[in-house]
């Protein structure tokens, strides 16, 4: 969830537009966790498992199953070589910088670009 909200980097010297910037998308958070909002998933993106027995585990989405599977390739763990297959509830996004993405909630939503910065659950971009 808090994934898909993501910001574009401002320069030093917009640090108003920036506090103002920041608070819309501590609202549009809030708004998604107040009305159930969820994630779409497509093939390719990256997930971190984040609840039960995988907690952790990066890897890539291979297929999305009806009645909320998600089978993904591990990434980063040799001794794991199948897919595994997980509800979808149980993993989130990730971004790492260079990722490029589209913003799909808020002011630049439909917005491409670059990801710059990862800190905690906020994502900074830079916007083509």
């Amino acid at each position: 969830m808090f994934q898909d909200t993501i910001r574009k980097r401002h320069n030093q010297n917009d640090n108003d537009a920036s506090s103002d910037d920041d608070e819309q998308i501590e609202m549009v958070i809030k708004k998604t966790l107040m009305h159930g909002g969820s994630t779409d998933y497509a093939k390719g993106d990256k997930i971190q498992v984040n609840r039960g027995d995988l907690t952790g585990i990066k890897g890539t989405v291979v297929a999305i199953e009806e009645g909320g599977l998600i089978t993904f390739k591990p990434t980063g763990y040799p001794e794991l070589t199948k897919p595994l297959q997980i509800d979808i509830t149980m993993v989130a996004k990730y971004f790492e910088p260079g990722d490029l993405v589209r913003v799909t909630e808020a002011k630049y939503k439909g917005e491409t670009g670059v990801v710059i910065d990862v800190e905690g659950q906020k994502v900074s971009l830079i916007l083509d």
